[in-house]
């Protein structure tokens, strides 16, 4: 029995495995890695960046100390970070059945201890080898994912030993504590916890002498969740990720939070059509037939299992958990043009597939045999795949092109292509790239700006700057168009409108290193010029 999770972990290790030749991709690998110095070393600068910073919005100290380490074992070999993502990945499934076990242990100590220890594999399996897991494992920038999933189930495992030795209840009420902010401090997916810790204190355990401590214990978790929220949204705010209250409404809000709900739930029963990039219309309507429909299956799923409260808790405590670990990234506050994304389904899918050990453990005392090939050819099935799905992270142009076969109207994934071709020196490719994503959205700042990076290798000045004033107009807050712009000037000699834009850059993203380099570049041109 000891043996198992370390089997649990090396069967999803060999899944995984190919990842491990994978390469960076320009979906925020770039931003976040490889073109980012500030992460790289463990000294007093690097560490207060990693505290202070909202790169592109989230804050996760935990995860850049990770990142860090990896930099200092690997320097920034793709492979050494996906070696890193896989072992946390592979420690979260090791840790899913140990949870599992103890769970049903607590909960039908009757059960046989072999029954216990095959459910709690299958749990653990069905959770890791899922298809839906391949984004925040292969994906390097999804690290923060996989931390905080490790953490937060430190986190249930030491309330759990509260229950199996209740003298020591401060000492393990302390380390649940611990690992909560931790949790939080990689990424704030788990801010719910506390309540999911009360659903299991409640339906699934058995009651103890104080049934009401673990809502007793609820304002020791307040004061980190509010400090971690107030940093989420502060970071989202202070990267413009934000959308504003006025161009997204309740109604709409409310449909996606439906369509969220909907979404991971099915793709978790059918995992068919994944996508790294789910992108969410402009405007849309929140009475569409999708959004109608999901808002149906959530309602009739709800339904049932609050009907089953009192013969069957663990079903309405897990659909409880689902949606408590679920909330964070349901659309209350808007951020990003994403609809949905498979990370996100990290942790909410954990009482799921606690709940699916259980109901093996029960199917195993009634027909052995039979529930034994059904659990096996699950994880078959999942584990190729899953296996499948990999081959899509395998670089930037595989992955975007797995996006456009599925949406050919997904304007950040055909911006991205045409970065992808850029960097090739396929220029008329990446132009053809950069126009159907102005066409999908006219709006695009981004995109706008990369094609006049790419007119200006062309030499067709007039257009790249026509482009880049575009991109401002669209998004005011853009410091790569700023700092283009200047190197339009740049090249027309105009050295005071050049360092003009370069600081401009600089002001609306201090840590731009391309535009320090450059401002850096015409301060030494000019040092015995006038500007």
């Amino acid at each position: 029995m000891k043996l198992k999770p370390v089997a649990v972990a090396v069967a999803v290790f060999l899944v995984f495995w190919p990842m491990l030749t994978h390469r960076f991709v320009t979906w925020d690998d770039d931003g976040f890695l490889y073109l980012n110095p500030y992460f790289r070393g463990l000294d007093w600068a690097h560490l207060r960046w990693m505290f202070t910073t909202f790169l592109h919005g989230p804050y996760q100290p935990v995860a850049w100390l990770s990142f860090a380490v990896d930099y200092l074992i690997w320097g920034m070999s793709p492979g050494g970070f996906h070696l890193s993502g896989l072992l946390w990945h592979c420690a979260n499934a090791a840790l899913v059945f140990i949870l599992c076990r103890r769970l049903l242990a607590l909960a039908a100590p009757q059960a046989e201890p072999s029954s216990r220890g095959w459910a709690a594999a299958f749990a653990a399996l069905l959770f890791a080898l899922h298809p839906l897991r391949v984004e925040p494992v292969a994906w390097a920038t999804a690290r923060r994912d996989l931390i905080s999933g490790f953490f937060l189930l430190c986190a249930v495992l030491c309330h759990l030993r509260r229950h199996e030795q209740p003298a020591r209840y401060r000492y393990w009420r302390s380390w649940t504590v611990v690992c909560y902010c931790v949790s939080l401090l990689a990424k704030p997916m788990g801010i719910g916890l506390p309540l999911v810790l009360v659903l299991l204190d409640t339906a699934v355990l058995p009651p103890r002498k104080d049934s009401r401590a673990a809502w007793k214990d609820l304002p020791l978790y307040l004061i980190p969740a509010l400090g971690v929220a107030w940093l989420a949204l502060k970071g989202q705010a202070v990267s413009g990720a934000m959308s504003a209250a006025e161009n997204f409404s309740w109604a709409q809000r409310l449909a996606q939070a439906c369509y969220g709900h909907a979404f991971y739930l099915v793709k978790t029963i059918w995992p068919s059509g994944l996508a790294p990039i789910y992108g969410r219309a402009l405007r849309f309507d929140p009475l569409g037939p999708a959004f109608l429909a999901a808002g149906a299956l959530i309602l009739a799923v709800a339904a049932a299992a609050f009907s089953q409260r009192r013969r069957m808790p663990a079903v309405w405590a897990a659909w409880l958990s689902y949606l408590i670990l679920l909330a964070p990234v349901l659309g209350a506050v808007k951020y990003g043009t994403q609809l949905v994304a498979d990370r996100y389904s990290y942790l909410p899918a954990l009482p799921l597939s606690l709940l699916a050990g259980a109901a093996l453990m029960k199917a195993l005392a009634k027909s052995r045999r039979t529930a034994a090939a059904l659990a096996c050819c699950v994880i078959v099935s999942l584990a190729v795949l899953c296996h499948r799905q990999l081959v899509f992270w395998q670089d930037s142009e595989t992955l975007y092109r797995r996006v456009l076969a599925l949406d050919p109207n997904q304007a950040v994934a055909r911006n991205n292509l045409g970065l992808v071709y850029d960097h090739q020196g396929r220029l008329h490719e990446a132009l053809e790239q950069y126009r159907l994503a102005l066409a999908a959205r006219p709006h695009f700042a981004e995109a706008r700006n990369d094609f006049g990076a790419a007119l200006i290798r062309l030499g067709r000045i007039d257009e790249a700057e026509a482009a880049f004033r575009q991109a401002l107009a669209d998004n005011p807050r853009l410091a790569s168009a700023c700092n283009n712009l200047g190197l339009v000037q740049a090249k027309r000699g105009r050295w005071k409108e050049a360092l003009e834009f370069f600081e401009a850059s600089l002001r609306l993203d201090p840590n731009y290193v391309q535009a320090a380099r450059n401002r850096g570049l015409v301060l030494r041109l000019t040092g015995k010029q006038k500007l």
